[in-house]
Formats: structure tokens, sequence, C-alpha cells
């Protein structure tokens, strides 16, 4: 509820252009002057966006390194650790900095474990896409239900919509494979299911902040002083939201339509 509320303020503006649709700017910049224009309008078009970009088996590994040596996969372990500690979590571990190791070994082998699975090994193995593609729809709601739907809904290395295996087994995978380290009482069928269930409910919420972080940096870039948006612009700023973000990519747009004067000028 909090990330929607969070969506539909940053989306109370403008909405911005589609990024699969060249805007009038990019047709300025590729209209030469009169002097020099063609003869024929439609031989003057603006460069229309690439289409989609499948990743590599070694992109692929590199999207799970990645992941593997970020300082907020670390953190991220560290809260939960804490977390799970300060409210009695996996009872069995004790308490102290010994039962505090402990956690935090089995969170980061969570987060580990599913990042293994979830962005390298399913995705070659089935030759689906890890990233998060973002919705070319500019409406808050279609947005919103888009980012939900893609832990059921992801894209093949063709750039063609299938069910999102890769996600759907790798929490199972990594669910499974807690049962190893995790306390006894904490493993089992039932368990299994409920952490499988808990991590897709987490990377529906985390989706819809993908969706809209590129919104909520515009709303309030628009305040900031030109110093932080300086720092904004800094290539490791950009490193930071990639790590914690995870991958992302822009909509998959659809290759260039032929144009009449392509395929009837030569005749």
């Amino acid at each position: 509820m909090v990330l929607c509320a969070i969506a539909g303020w940053a989306q109370a503006q403008p909405a911005n252009a589609d990024p699969c649709t060249p805007q009038p700017q990019q047709w300025a910049a590729a209209t030469p002057p009169s002097a020099v224009q063609p003869g024929k309008p439609e031989e003057s078009r603006p460069p229309t966006p690439l289409p989609y970009q499948a990743l590599s088996k070694r992109q692929k590994f590199n999207v799970f390194v990645q992941h593997t040596y970020s300082p907020y996969t670390l953190a991220g372990a560290a809260f939960d650790a804490g977390l799970a500690q300060a409210t009695g979590s996996w009872h069995s571990y004790g308490g102290g900095m010994e039962g505090y190791g402990k956690r935090f070994g089995a969170s980061l082998a969570d987060s580990e474990s599913g990042a293994f699975f979830g962005r390298f090994l399913f995705p070659v193995l089935l030759h689906e896409d890890p990233r998060y593609l973002r919705s070319a729809s500019q409406d808050t709601m279609p947005r919103i239900g888009y980012a939900l739907s893609r832990v059921l809904v992801t894209h093949d290395d063709r750039g063609n919509k299938r069910p999102n295996f890769s996600l759907i087994l790798s929490v199972f995978a990594s669910s499974g494979l807690g049962n190893t380290y995790y306390p006894r009482e904490e493993r089992g069928f039932g368990d299994t299911t409920v952490r499988a269930g808990g991590d897709l409910v987490s990377g529906a919420g985390m989706n819809v902040l993908r969706e809209f972080w590129p919104d909520i940096k515009q709303k309030f870039k628009k305040h900031e002083p030109k110093r932080i948006q300086r720092l904004e612009e800094s290539p490791r700023v950009s490193k930071i939201e990639q790590m914690v973000l995870g991958p992302t990519a822009p909509p998959p747009c659809p290759p260039p339509e032929s144009h009449p004067s392509e395929t009837t000028g030569n005749r």
C-alpha cells in the first residue's frame, strides 16, 4: 500500500514521453535544415528506438556477480538478521553474537542462492531475461498492475512474453535449499512454501519501486540544489542505484516498422 501511494504521488506530474515513440525534440534533431532537406517528406524521419536487446550468458552471470559483491547485499542480510533476532525468529539459533552470526549466515545464503537461481542459472537454462523491463504505459494503475504481474510474466531472449518460470522456480529452489541450514522446526514443505510465497510478494513490491523510481527521482530533482543534481549524475551514484534496485531495463520496444518508401523505392 505504501509503495502504491508513492507511485501515485510520483506519477502526479505530466506523464513522461512514451519511450517507444520518437519525440518532437528527437524529430527536430533528426531533421536537416531546409536547404538540405530531401524532396520526399517520408525520407526525413527521426531515428527509431533500438529494439529489444537480449543478455548473453556472460551478461546474465555478471548480473549475478554484481549482486554477490554488492555491499547492499551484505547490509540487507545484516538488517534481516538483526530483525530476526529482535523478534525471536529462528530461536534455535540462540542469542548473542553467536545467534546473530547464524542468522546473518542464513539470511545471506537466502539472498545469494536466490540471486544465483533467479538471475543466472534458470534464466540461462530457460532462455529468459532476469531484468525488470519497465512498462511503456503512461498511466499509474496500469503500471502498478504491470509491475505486480512481473513476478509471473517475463520475456524470453527474443523479447516475447512468457511465464516467469525462472523467478518461480528460483524462489522454490532457494527456499528448498534453506532446509539444509534452517533450524529443524523451520523445515518442511509447509515452511518452504510460505518462504517461497513471501519471496514472490516481496519481489512484486520491489518491482513497483523499480517501475516508478525514475518518476520519483524526477519529482525530487525539481526541488534539489544543483550541487545535489550533479552528484546524482555521477556514475558512482548510478552504480549504487543499480545495486539497490537490481537489474532493470527500458521497455522492450518492438522492431522498427518498414515504410512504403523502403519497400517500393527500389522497384
